[in-house]
């Protein structure tokens, strides 16, 4: 394999894990404190939505609005229909992306209505359980790719280190003329989770502390940082 990207390059996104509006600036505040490239606002996590306006006023690093249903390892448990309706208010409140999952149903009526709207588009797939051959990984992003999405997103999970291998090979082929976000989650996935961005993903996720950390394995952005000043230190 081969890198396809440097270290001073490396994209992080953070995902914001709160319970109500002003819980959500504060932390993007702290986002923007550790100058990240992305933060995701996970809105399934929220017990109260609120005026979505206020979060995407508060800073100008790029906004994703995540919706993610338990079927994908979010918090909501209810219908789809209910999670677009929120995810429209994110596109009319100022969010630059949004997450979409592959699975959603209707989805190429709701990705031609947010295409309308112009917003940007991240469409994605977690496999819960395992991590998929090569082949399968090619299929689902053959999948999300016919939307034309500005983002795809393919997340496993790691039950073998060999399974970090399976995700940095997939983005060293495929991530070049695509922005792919691909690693596996779990304490084995840790690998590509780090390396992804060097091998052709577009960003990882870092929390912005233990205990906001919105899927297994994820590092902090201070403990990223310092893996990643290691690595330039020994000429990785």
């Amino acid at each position: 394999m081969r890198r396809l990207s440097l270290i001073k390059t490396y994209r992080i996104c953070v995902p914001v894990k709160a319970e109500d509006v002003p819980s959500a600036i504060k932390m993007i505040m702290e986002a923007e404190e550790l100058m990240v490239d992305f933060i995701e606002v996970r809105i399934d996590c929220m017990r109260d939505i609120g005026d979505l306006s206020d979060i995407a006023g508060s800073t100008r690093i790029p906004l994703i609005a995540t919706f993610r249903p338990k079927r994908q390892g979010g918090l909501f448990d209810g219908r789809d229909e209910e999670r677009i309706k929120v995810l429209e208010k994110s596109v009319n409140a100022g969010f630059e992306y949004i997450d979409l999952e592959l699975d959603t149903s209707k989805l190429d009526k709701i990705v031609e209505d947010f295409k309308n709207m112009g917003v940007k588009l991240i469409i994605s797939h977690h496999n819960l359980n395992r991590t998929p051959t090569t082949l399968e990984l090619k299929w689902l992003l053959s999948r999300e790719l016919s939307y034309g999405p500005d983002i795809c997103k393919l997340v496993t999970y790691a039950n073998h280190l060999e399974d970090n291998l399976t995700c940095l090979e997939f983005l060293s082929k495929f991530g070049r003329n695509v922005k792919l976000v691909c690693f596996a989650m779990g304490e084995l996935g840790l690998i590509s989770r780090i390396l992804s961005p060097l091998y052709g993903g577009f960003f990882t996720f870092a929390s912005l502390k233990k205990g906001l950390e919105t899927a297994p394995g994820q590092l902090t952005v201070g403990e990223l940082r310092a893996i990643i000043k290691v690595m330039e230190a020994v000429g990785f």
